[in-house]
């Protein structure tokens, strides 16, 4: 019995290694088991991810050109509009020379082929003053024969106009209309010329010439080089480093300089004397890139136009604006050989197209670091929701530690906006409207009573005027610190001195219309026995409101005097002048707190002078020189810096500026009748503000 006793402990031995096996077994299926179900949420989340950066990225890419394609089309479409604008002033101007007296009978009599000789010299000297003053580089004569009967080059006398396209062109102004003649090379203008007599290509602007019985015998033409205003203005917004815009004919002719001539030149593509493209440079595929070292083929008059220039020349001859114009994302070969995007618009009334090119890779540069992004967009969600949720609780943690000091109020502060002599101001929303607005905080080391009395009065009396060129002012108050603030609306916008100093003197129908709305609001003013004081252009703001373009409002209501309230007369009369010299009436330049409506006159007229001129009336080294000029110097006339001024608004200006208040106009409501009158024989359009508007965004 006792042989047989280790039995049972020896099987019990051998079992369990069996039961322990089976243990890790089952341990190692739940493992297992565990380990799939991760790998299967892995894999889940990995498609998930990929399904997902494959939709944003598709979504970016469709963003990306969507905002290409938008920028494209607003930037041709800003340069169209300007370009337009630029050909119908000339054509107007050329039409006012062809009514010239002078001009229409030397021209009347050359076309009667009476003494050619001696028409020719009188229609000669009827221009002169012509030419000179509207800068053109030449002119001709055509008679309904389209024989050139008098030009700037003695060489074409005689001379007949090409058949072909601009002799269309001339035969549409013999019947009466303006015409504004593009590019041309000289052998397809002139009949019969086997050198050009202009080096330089020329557009030209013609008008026909009336005889007394009102039949047009000629057509007049003024010229101006194409490589200066013409080519300028479609270089002027060219959209990032690469853009370029320019134009073409229906057959593929550069119309326009490039400014990639450098490189053209040393593909081979533009002589090495030559000009910069105009007329010399064909729309066509070169087959590789010049940047890179490509040469111009031998075949290159054969070679395809790029996809660009063939859409815009099919469009020729189409009536529907849609077909008019296109915008190209899928990248092409442009003219230098260049991967690129572009848009174009055919012009009609012209006979050419406008185009816009930008290289592929600066376009669509942002694509590049979207795989890199993804790339590394799961290891770094981890730590940056870490990160995140750790910044926020330390935000959290110190803002109830410290308070929020950029809160005034129900409103957030977000930037400061700008710095004065007085105050700050700051960007903000309200909390609950979010509606953005303007703060301005008086800076507290200027909280003297005089201070804080002009400011409190600025507040309270600006709020009482609801006209919607002056400034809305929403709420004032104290901050628990004790800082005096007030709340206004915010404005987007550029001040007249901004605009003045970076585009220079504004054109007479725009400085009539910002005068208008100026008036306007101190009819209000001064109608409510409110005296501004400080009007000049640095406090007349031009912005776009409600969908209206250049909307006057007028800020800083620090100076106001209250003439119903005796208090406001005193306020300043122990202190130093306050407000900008160059722009007070002499009253109150002797004595501060001597002022009336009068003296708000003064100012509209010496922020006009400046307005017109770029200068403001009195300049001076110092303060004091520029006091005794107020004071005793002869108004300027303003004719001397503006000779194009219609002499009704000079005459206005000038009396607001007299020195004696009595010889100014005795109320605002005069201006604004005088201005009304002039608007009407010099508006200035909405089209013209938008077009000026376009052109600061494209700029910028």
């Amino acid at each position: 019995m006792l042989e047989h006793a280790p039995a049972p402990a020896q099987n019990a031995i051998a079992a369990a290694p069996a039961a322990d096996s089976d243990a890790v077994n089952r341990l190692a299926l739940r493992l297992i088991a565990a380990n799939a179900r991760v790998n299967a949420i892995a894999l889940v989340v990995a498609f998930s991810l990929i399904a997902l950066g494959a939709w944003a990225y598709s979504g970016i890419e469709q963003s990306l050109r969507d905002l290409r394609a938008a920028g494209l089309a607003a930037v041709l479409d800003a340069e169209v509009q300007a370009l337009g604008l630029w050909i119908e002033d000339r054509k107007d101007e050329v039409r006012h020379w062809a009514a010239d007296p002078r001009i229409r009978a030397a021209t009347v009599a050359l076309s009667t082929r009476a003494a050619p000789e001696k028409a020719r010299a009188n229609l000669a000297a009827a221009l002169a003053p012509a030419l000179k003053e509207s800068g053109a580089a030449a002119y001709n004569v055509i008679d309904r024969q389209g024989v050139v009967m008098a030009s700037s080059a003695t060489e074409y006398f005689g001379r007949r106009i090409s058949p072909g396209e601009y002799l269309a062109a001339v035969r549409d102004v013999l019947g009466g209309s303006t015409r504004f003649v593009r590019p041309y090379r000289e052998r397809d203008r002139i009949e019969g010329e086997p050198s050009a007599v202009f080096a330089r290509p020329m557009v030209w602007f013609k008008s026909p010439v009336f005889d007394a019985n009102g039949e047009a015998v000629a057509g007049l033409g003024f010229a101006r080089y194409a490589d200066s205003r013409f080519t300028g203005i479609l270089g002027a917004a060219s959209p990032g480093v690469t853009g370029e815009i320019y134009a073409l004919t229906a057959d593929g002719l550069m119309l326009s300089d490039s400014r990639y001539a450098t490189e053209l030149r040393a593909a081979g593509a533009l002589p090495p004397a030559a000009g910069n493209g105009a007329l010399q440079v064909q729309i066509r595929d070169p087959g590789g890139a010049f940047a890179k070292g490509h040469k111009l083929p031998a075949d290159w008059a054969a070679a395809p136009l790029t996809r660009l220039a063939a859409l815009a020349g099919a469009a020729r001859g189409k009536t529907d604006p849609a077909e008019q114009r296109g915008v190209i994302l899928e990248p092409y070969r442009n003219y230098r050989g260049s991967e690129v995007i572009g848009a174009w618009r055919w012009l009609a009334d012209y006979d050419f197209a406008v185009a816009v090119e930008m290289s592929r890779d600066e376009a669509y540069a942002p694509l590049r670091y979207l795989n890199f992004a993804f790339g590394l967009l799961g290891a770094l969600v981890g730590l940056a929701v870490l990160a995140v949720l750790g910044s926020m609780w330390n935000v959290r943690r110190l803002r109830l530690a410290a308070g929020d000091a950029r809160v005034i109020g129900q409103y957030q502060l977000e930037r400061q906006l700008g710095e004065g002599a007085m105050g700050t101001v700051y960007l903000a929303r309200h909390a609950l409207l979010k509606r953005p607005t303007a703060i301005k905080l008086l800076k507290p080391h200027l909280a003297t009573d005089e201070m804080i009395g002009r400011f409190e009065r600025e507040a309270r009396l600006a709020s009482q005027l609801v006209h919607p060129n002056t400034i809305s002012i929403y709420d004032y108050g104290r901050t628990p610190e004790g800082v005096f603030y007030y709340v206004m609306e915010y404005l987007e916008g550029q001040s007249l001195d901004e605009i003045v100093l970076a585009w220079g003197p504004l054109p007479v129908a725009r400085v009539i219309h910002v005068l208008r709305q100026t008036c306007a609001a101190l009819r209000e003013a001064h109608g409510r026995g409110l005296i501004h004081r400080d009007i000049k252009p640095h406090n007349l703001m031009l912005c776009q409101r409600g969908g209206e373009f250049d909307v006057v409002k007028i800020l800083d209501f620090g100076l106001v005097k209250d003439l119903t309230t005796p208090q406001s007369r005193n306020i300043t009369q122990f202190q130093r002048v306050v407000g900008t010299p160059v722009y007070m009436a002499p009253e109150r330049v002797r004595n501060p707190a001597d002022a009336d409506n009068r003296s708000d006159i003064y100012a509209v007229g010496a922020t006009a002078f400046h307005l017109l001129t770029g200068r403001p009336p009195y300049e001076a080294a110092g303060e004091h020189d520029l006091t005794y000029q107020i004071l005793h110097a002869p108004v300027p006339a303003i004719g001397d810096f503006a000779p194009q001024l219609p002499p009704r608004l000079g005459e206005l200006i000038t009396r607001c500026l007299a020195k004696e208040r009595g010889e100014r106009p005795h109320d605002i409501v005069v201006i604004l009748a005088a201005l009304e009158a002039l608007a009407i024989v010099h508006p200035w359009t909405q089209r013209e503000a938008a077009a000026w508007w376009a052109g600061i965004r494209a700029a910028s």
